[in-house]
């Protein structure tokens, strides 16, 4: 039997995972709407210190100050996405002025075919075909992959004058809670006693500094990511470097698939035009980053969270087979808040 130490520590610890469990289901599924909210929420606990330092050096209103910082955040913001989105949508354009129609691409794959059979004429010529079929089935998945992206877009374009309502109400949002959060912080505490007010302010403050750092290291991992796609795609001379290290950087956090969305079109479009060097350091570059992401994320993740770097990838690799990406911020989430917990004498 286990010592009554232990039995009591087990039973805080599952008691524990099921609340945080239950509320972790809640607050994604309500997520849609609580969106705006919690985004002007984290905006204002974002720049609170600043907001006290501007207020106390310039001797103006809480409520002044909240509306200068809320106004310069999202105008920077705003400028950064519409350059980005101008970028992004000039490089699209050029790739569909040069993306080659389906026509062009089975003449390429039918041209690479014979290509390999006047090199080794004695493979068998049923191979040969299941390769051809192959190929084909692969480029019109690609294809009806373009169209789902592009279709995306349009219904992003479609769904603006909500996303406008959504970027309101985080404004609206953003500055009541900047003006206000000292009043809110107050009253959350004042339903405490003495002993759990302190307990409670250093399980936030603690909470706050290790979800901060969260975003940080995956931050950074992202940041390395494109960096070095980037670097390789401008030495190789890849088209589109800028936007495709984007969507790089960005599908890496997707599970499986991940960065493999742009890689593998991008390598069989290089072998088709016979740049097969290219297309070699490609995979090379490929096999590099993932490499380079797999010994980094652990280290990172685990030094900025002050967690073991066993333990993260354990979260890592668990939360990739239980529920994707997703799975990978419930399990780290749920260590971090248990680590928050203990360090007060909570659990």
């Amino acid at each position: 039997m286990l010592d009554s130490f232990y039995y009591k520590r087990f039973k805080k610890t599952g008691i524990f995972v099921a609340i945080f469990t239950l509320l972790f289901i809640i607050f994604v599924a309500t997520l849609k709407y609580t969106l705006p909210f919690v985004l002007g929420f984290l905006i204002a606990l974002f720049t609170r210190n600043f907001n006290a330092a501007i207020q106390k050096k310039l001797k103006i209103s809480s409520g002044f100050t909240a509306i200068i910082t809320t106004t310069a955040i999202f105008l920077t913001v705003g400028l950064l996405v519409i350059v980005a989105i101008s970028k992004i949508t000039t490089e699209i354009i050029l790739i569909l002025t040069k993306f080659p129609s389906i026509d062009k691409i089975t003449i390429y794959i039918e041209f690479l075919v014979k290509k390999i059979i006047d090199i080794t004429g004695q493979i068998n010529p049923a191979v040969l075909e299941k390769v051809y079929e192959y190929l084909q089935q692969l480029l019109s998945q690609l294809w009806n992959f373009t169209i789902v992206i592009l279709n995306t877009v349009l219904s992003v374009a479609l769904q603006l004058p909500n996303l406008l309502l959504i970027m309101v109400i985080t404004f609206i949002a953003t500055y009541l809670f900047s003006k206000d959060f000292r009043t809110f912080r107050t009253g959350f505490y004042s339903i405490f006693t003495t002993d759990g007010k302190k307990k409670m302010q250093a399980i936030v403050e603690s909470g706050i500094s290790m979800a901060f750092g969260y975003v940080k290291a995956y931050s950074l991992v992202v940041f390395i990511s494109f960096l070095q796609v980037l670097i390789g795609f401008s030495l190789l001379k890849v088209n589109f470097a800028l936007i495709l290290s984007i969507l790089c950087a960005l599908f890496d956090l997707l599970p499986i698939i991940g960065m493999i969305m742009i890689f593998v079109p991008l390598i069989i479009y290089y072998f088709i035009i016979d740049k097969t060097v290219a297309a070699i350091l490609l995979i090379a570059l490929f096999v590099l980053v993932q490499v380079v992401r797999q010994i980094i994320e652990p280290k990172i993740v685990s030094h900025t969270l002050e967690l073991h770097p066993l333990l993260i990838l354990g979260a890592i690799f668990i939360g990739l087979k239980v529920h994707g990406f997703l799975g990978i911020i419930y399990f780290i989430s749920l260590m971090v808040t248990y680590k928050v917990l203990v360090k007060v004498n909570v659990l």
